[in-house]
């Protein structure tokens, strides 16, 4: 008999950029504090701390990313360093590369993803 945790599970696909959030583009690049009241996609290089309250933070892949973040939902495409807090979750898809602390109510990391850093699992964080 096999234990739960023994159970292969299908991997997780990774949900999607959507079209019409606000976009810093893959040749911009940005230093401070950004606050949106949005979703927001970063393509470009970031420094600095990120706060999206409401909203949702897309690191698209061909992202560099150096701040602390806080969202309701983080998906992680490129690289980030610096510590993710998220309301709601946190994901690493299998080309990113993060390096801080995360804490979230859920958390998943494909395989392939690089991770250095801890992991607190909050509920409704």
């Amino acid at each position: 008999m096999s234990r739960p945790d023994e159970i292969p599970r299908p991997p997780e696909t990774a949900p999607s950029i959507p079209s019409g959030a606000a976009r810093l583009g893959p040749s911009c690049s940005a230093n401070g504090e950004l606050t949106a009241k949005e979703d927001v996609v970063i393509q470009g290089a970031f420094k600095g701390q990120l706060r999206l309250p409401a909203n949702s933070l897309y690191v698209d892949k061909t992202a560099d990313i150096e701040a602390d973040i806080s969202a309701v939902q983080v998906v992680v495409f490129g690289k980030v360093t610096g510590n993710i807090q998220a309301t709601g979750r946190i994901f690493l898809a299998a080309e990113s590369r993060m390096k801080g602390d995360i804490s979230a109510s859920r958390v998943s990391i494909q395989d392939g993803a690089q991770f250095r850093g801890h992991i607190k699992i909050e509920k409704g964080a």
